[in-house]
């Protein structure tokens, strides 16, 4: 793998899953493994100009998927906790990307940050969801997609009975569960990441 520094890492391949060691993590913090980022990509389908919208960007593995494969959009990325700022504005440095912008703030105050008229929104459910999803809803686009990720049961309830209400169209719920083959003496086997449920919708 290639040398990692501000500006420096290099990964010239066009396909998406940058490895999660790539990215600078902290304690209670760490990258979204790269097979889960790989399949919220994917569900969120954002073209090559597309203004993103990611509220909750963690350590901006995600964001920085994304960023990298729109040179002509822009990502926007709302977070409220001092550490991941910080590891964001690492990550950001060290991919030297210049299409990932910072913000800090909690949702839903914190949203009338980001520019108007999302196409594309990441949501990670780690909050009051309704609330937040509605102000969302609003800000994205005819035809714009909402990806939400979340790893508790009450989350996914949430999160399907208000896209209902808001009669979102091409609904998707999908568990993503991860395993990586480990190494413990002489034997090989199988450790899970944390399950991730995934839901997509698009607005009519």
């Amino acid at each position: 793998m290639p040398a990692a520094g501000d500006g420096s890492f290099q990964w010239d391949f066009v396909t998406p899953g940058l490895p999660d060691a790539a990215f600078a993590d902290a304690p209670g913090f760490s990258p979204t493994p790269m097979e889960q980022r790989v399949m919220l990509l994917s569900h969120l389908r954002p073209r090559s100009d597309s203004l993103v919208w990611d509220v909750g960007g963690g350590t901006g593995a995600l964001a920085l998927e994304i960023a990298r494969l729109m040179p002509a959009g822009a990502v926007h990325t709302l977070e409220r906790d001092p550490d991941a700022l910080e590891l964001l504005e690492r990550n950001r440095r060290r991919f030297g990307i210049t299409n990932l912008h910072i913000h800090e703030g909690d949702a839903p105050e914190g949203l009338a940050q980001l520019p108007p008229r999302p196409d594309r929104v990441l949501l990670e459910v780690g909050r009051p969801l309704k609330q937040v999803l509605h102000q969302v809803w609003e800000a994205l686009v005819p035809q714009g997609r909402l990806v939400i990720s979340t790893a508790s049961l009450e989350g996914l309830v949430d999160a399907t009975d208000t896209l209902g209400q808001l009669a979102a169209v091409d609904l998707q719920v999908v568990q993503a569960t991860v395993h990586r083959m480990q190494r413990r003496g002489s034997q090989a086997r199988l450790a899970a990441a944390e399950p991730l449920f995934l839901i997509a919708a698009e607005r009519p």
